[in-house]
């Protein structure tokens, strides 16, 4: 696995930027440049996946586990953040037309390419010879179970959806008042994942399932404090240094006590860590090509990876590199005929829905 991971490394620093002295990257939240970070953290979990499939092991599988074993749920901490950046900003630019358009725009478009995805689970499932209960089935369609697929991400980001939607309802009689509804909801966005958090802890749901679900709001909590943080920060080198060292002493010191303190001991490594590669961003531009493709196929290529990981499991199980480098060729081809074919979907039913767009919102 090193040598995927090296030539992970090799594309990421192909026409990578770094800012000159005293500059930086205004755009580091750009829809380019986050899909180049959102691309490095789709494969990484891809390579994750992909272990669960195989035992890996020996001198060039070690390096990798112990990268794994550190990362834990990081790989998805940007996909969360840069969510939740991305919906205050279109609120704060567009106000209360934002939030009501939530229940089509993102929660429906979501649902529904993942139920097609589940229907392509389940006749793979039926081919390789497994069949799933009644209610399995069901419960898979909103994420709470699997029929094989990854799920507890789906399920997590429309149950915040549905969070959000309430928490910055409160914009339909405040659009005069715009920033502070917009504080107002991040504020009870913020208590509601905390409370679903909480929540599924008392579920007994395992600890993947919610230990990143506040990076959503942290998300929220950037974009409306970006001004002052980046006046701050972006002074010069050496309040950015001063910023970097203060995240880093927090990484390292949250990474040593977050299995022994809870939920709220992780929390604080994951926001440490989260900040850490914002403020990254901020100096070093990635913008390879293919990094930005993978982030603007991270949906299909989450949800469809497991696919060729099942259909190929018991053919190439004994050559290990070989079935990821085919697994990853699948995955790409699969992720864009899905994208082509729900791409025309929601096409047809946005034009059932005058003025309102479906559009990838994951």
């Amino acid at each position: 696995m090193v040598f995927f991971i090296l030539f992970l490394l090799l594309i990421m620093f192909q026409e990578v930027k770094i800012a000159d002295a005293n500059s930086f990257h205004k755009d580091y939240l750009s829809k380019e440049k986050t899909n180049a970070i959102k691309g490095i953290f789709v494969i990484l979990i891809v390579f994750t996946h992909f272990s669960q499939y195989v035992k890996l092991g020996g001198i060039y599988d070690r390096p990798y586990l112990s990268l794994q074993k550190h990362l834990n749920q990081m790989v998805v901490s940007m996909f969360w953040f840069y969510s939740g950046y991305g919906m205050m900003e279109a609120t704060l630019r567009k106000g209360f037309g934002y939030v009501k358009g939530i229940p089509v725009k993102r929660f429906f478009t979501v649902l529904l390419n993942f139920d097609i995805a589940i229907g392509l689970f389940l006749i793979v499932g039926w081919f390789l010879g497994k069949t799933y209960d009644i209610k399995i089935i069901l419960w898979s369609l909103i994420g709470w179970k699997s029929v094989g697929n990854s799920n507890w991400y789906i399920f997590a980001v429309l149950v915040l959806y549905v969070i959000y939607f309430l928490a910055f309802f409160c914009l339909r009689w405040m659009e005069k008042r715009r920033e502070l509804g917009c504080y107002i909801g991040a504020i009870l966005l913020t208590a509601g994942a905390v409370g679903f958090v909480y929540f599924q802890m008392k579920l007994g749901r395992p600890g993947y399932a919610y230990n990143t679900i506040v990076l959503l709001p942290l998300g929220c909590w950037y974009s409306l404090l970006k001004k002052p943080i980046e006046k701050m920060v972006m002074h010069n080198d050496y309040t950015y240094a001063f910023a970097a060292m203060c995240m880093v002493f927090a990484y390292c010191v949250s990474f040593v006590y977050r299995w022994q303190h809870g939920i709220e001991g992780y929390t604080v490594w994951a926001v440490s860590f989260t900040l850490m590669v914002v403020l990254l961003t901020m100096k070093i531009s990635f913008c390879n090509p293919v990094l930005v493709w993978f982030g603007n196929h991270v949906f299909s290529i989450y949800i469809l990876q497991r696919i060729p990981m099942m259909i190929l499991q018991q053919r190439l199980v004994n050559h290990k590199y070989m079935y990821l480098i085919m697994v990853m060729v699948s995955t790409i081809f699969i992720a864009m005929v899905f994208d082509y074919l729900t791409g025309k979907l929601s096409s047809f039913i946005g034009g059932l829905f005058p003025k309102r767009a479906v559009k990838d919102a994951v």
